[in-house]
């Protein structure tokens, strides 16, 4: 049985950054687990794609390009766009003469010609077709240049601290000289807010598509879709500099894991090496559910001249943990036993923590179910609302 434990006003850290502190050692030691003979890279990490909770890490923060892998984040940019209402997948994009000759991986498009919107983010995402990739730019930035400050900008309020973007594409200025850089604790951090708040994935999850009306196919250039059981993501890069790289993820049951892979020697070992880690991960650890949104939290909150509230979980709280540590987490409860008015519905009273070995590894806001007015202001009112509004960030944003 799980334990429960509260807390009263508590503080901890940050969860993602306290774990990674902690759990270096052991991050270390997994490493050499499921790499066994050597690892056949330069980097490599491998997250729970839900906490961010890192599994195993190897030169995770070493600086490197992310080639073609950049395309991420000008994929997410543009769908986050997309999503506030500011341009439609339908939209008409003309190719500019700098698209069309744009080189590398291409879908073949001419200077002149007019795509969906929707169209081009396929090729670019599926295919890595770079023409596309500088066109999609184009229409969302109105140049490349704003592209990519826009792509700066997302990955500074991620808090992607070792990334800088000089491309939307990732190809290098001259063969032997990349201009981008970001690091695999980074990468990752793309890749969840792709999977949380996109549904890019129902295209790179397809190992072939239509592209055009069936004009062309788009063959994904990641091999693991279709033959990784789960797999349906992310990204692929290569330069000569980059090595062989992919980003990816895979979902089994309750548990979605990214790994990432840096510097591969070649095509097939990117591929062999991330799906080797992504098994071990499925292997040796377990998503454990703690609390369900909307779930009643052991703990109460006196409102000052109002009623006592007792809060519920904003949202889903689950944690992977090693499955021999499955039966030791731990959820405590960080919340005020008493607090002034007024409250609104969904209003935050504290945190549900959930931790292994003692350690915060990730958190849910506790909020409050219902709203209350202080009698001397508009008398007293009190609103059951049932549940907190359906404001989970760990959804896609369809």
């Amino acid at each position: 049985m799980l334990s429960v434990a509260v807390l009263i006003a508590a503080s901890p850290a940050d969860a993602t950054a306290q774990w990674r502190r902690v759990h270096k050692t052991h991050s270390k030691h997994a490493a050499r687990a499921a790499t066994s003979g050597g690892p056949l890279y330069k980097g490599a990490l491998l997250e729970d794609a839900d906490s961010g909770r890192v599994l195993m890490a190897y030169n995770a923060d070493m600086e490197w390009p992310p080639a073609s892998m950049a395309k991420m984040m000008n994929l997410l940019v543009a769908q986050e766009q997309i999503n506030a209402g500011r341009f439609n997948g339908n939209d008409p994009v003309r190719i500019s003469e700098r698209a069309a000759h744009t080189g590398g991986s291409r879908v073949g498009l001419r200077e002149g010609e007019v795509y969906p919107l929707r169209e081009l983010m396929k090729a670019a995402l599926v295919k890595s077709a770079n023409d596309a990739a500088v066109a999609v730019a184009e229409k969302i930035g109105g140049s490349v240049e704003a592209m990519v400050r826009m792509m700066n900008q997302r990955a500074h309020e991620l808090g992607m601290n070792h990334t800088e973007y000089q491309t939307v594409d990732g190809l290098p200025p001259r063969p032997t000289h990349d201009a981008d850089r970001t690091t695999a604790y980074d990468l990752a951090v793309v890749g969840r807010a792709i999977i949380r708040e996109t549904n890019l994935l129902m295209w790179s999850g397809q190992e072939h598509m239509d592209f055009d009306n069936g004009v062309a196919i788009l063959n994904n250039t990641n091999h693991l879709i279709g033959h990784f059981e789960g797999c349906d993501g992310l990204k692929t890069g290569f330069t000569y500099q980059a090595g062989f790289n992919v980003t990816t993820t895979a979902k089994r049951g309750d548990m979605r894991l990214i790994a990432v892979i840096l510097g591969a020697p070649s095509n097939a070992q990117r591929f062999a090496q991330a799906a080797k880690l992504m098994d071990w991960g499925f292997d040796q650890f377990t998503a454990v559910s703690l609390l369900r949104s909307g779930q009643p939290l052991p703990v109460h909150v006196q409102v000052h001249e109002g009623p006592l509230i007792q809060p519920v979980a904003a949202t889903d709280l689950k944690l992977v943990v090693p499955k021999a540590n499955a039966s030791g987490v731990h959820v405590v409860y960080d919340v005020a036993p008493a607090i002034d008015g007024p409250i609104t519905t969904g209003e935050p009273l504290g945190r549900a923590i959930a931790q292994d070995e003692g350690q915060a590894a990730t958190e849910v806001m506790a909020v409050s179910p219902i709203a209350f007015t202080a009698p001397h202001t508009l008398g007293g009112e009190v609103t059951n609302a049932g549940a907190p509004p359906a404001n989970n960030p760990a959804q896609e944003n369809q």
